[in-house]
């Protein structure tokens, strides 16, 4: 798993974070002047001073990073949740549902082992907005939205469960404003059931092939959603999915690895970082 640190050379939002909280100016750059005020807040705080900001600075600003990993049925039925929860693994998305008929198999194993033993879960939706049974955006939509509601409403949605998902990673290739349309649809479809707004997974490669080209009012819609970026490819200094992202001022979950090793899951399993203090608003009232 990911060290989950902040030290001098880092870049990007998460390092802004650490310096508002600081109270120093903001510019997104951990350097010498990061670096002094940290050691002082951690010699104010009886900290150790070594100017990296680790778990327990983080947890003493308010702003703790949260490790998390996403399964479905690739990760097999076999997961040791006692061993999970035994590592720094906080939280789990679950895979529900895929299209208007598929339902992942072994998910309600996997909700009730996760639950069980005290980890945070949630359930995902893999849409399938290129499955157009209707020609109509709104009609495929509400029916894959359905079809995941009355999945995970079968697993319990709990009030702290954390928010619905919606992956976006495929779509009608030759139709920006279709797949927009699609995703905006399903998302008020179940706001509409449960009350909240689902995060928004996707990666830049998919959002650049399915969504790029859609009116810009639709993607600036979907902005108003969490959003959970998929980006493996980072420079060592830069901590988060990277600064373009399309349309949204700051991620809220980076997934930045499909090989991690966690105890009690057979073989590799996709790894992610939740932004500093984001937990409660990805969570359900």
């Amino acid at each position: 798993m990911h060290n989950y640190i902040l030290r001098k050379g880092n870049k990007g939002q998460e390092v802004k974070r650490l310096q508002s909280n600081l109270k120093i100016t903001a510019d997104s750059n951990f350097g010498p002047k990061t670096e002094k005020a940290v050691k002082e807040y951690q010699k104010d705080n009886s900290l150790s001073v070594d100017g990296v900001v680790g778990s327990q600075t983080l947890c003493s600003l308010g702003t703790e990073v949260l490790h998390g990993i996403d399964v479905s049925a690739w990760n097999g039925r076999n997961i040791d949740w006692k061993k999970v929860s035994k590592t720094n693994v906080k939280y789990c998305w679950i895979k529900v549902t895929e299209g208007q008929t598929h339902v992942n198999r072994g998910h309600a194993d996997k909700f009730k082992g996760a639950r069980d033993n005290g980890l945070i879960v949630g359930g995902y939706h893999f849409g399938r907005s290129d499955h157009n049974r209707y020609d109509d955006p709104l009609v495929d939509a509400v029916k894959e939205a359905h079809h995941f509601l009355k999945n995970i409403k079968k697993v319990g949605v709990h009030s702290g469960d954390l928010l619905p998902v919606l992956d976006v990673e495929a779509g009608m290739k030759t139709d920006d404003q279709y797949n927009a349309e699609w995703t905006l649809k399903w998302l008020e479809e179940v706001e509409k059931e449960l009350g909240v707004r689902s995060v928004v997974y996707s990666a830049k490669w998919a959002w650049g092939l399915y969504l790029a080209k859609a009116n810009k009012n639709d993607l600036k819609a979907l902005t108003q959603y969490p959003i959970w970026w998929a980006n493996y490819i980072r420079k060592t200094h830069k901590v988060g999915p990277g600064s373009k992202l399309r349309g949204w001022k700051e991620w809220d979950i980076w997934q930045y690895g499909s090989k991690g090793v966690v105890s009690g899951i057979p073989g590799k399993v996709d790894v992610n970082w939740m932004a500093g203090g984001q937990l409660p608003k990805l969570r359900m009232p």
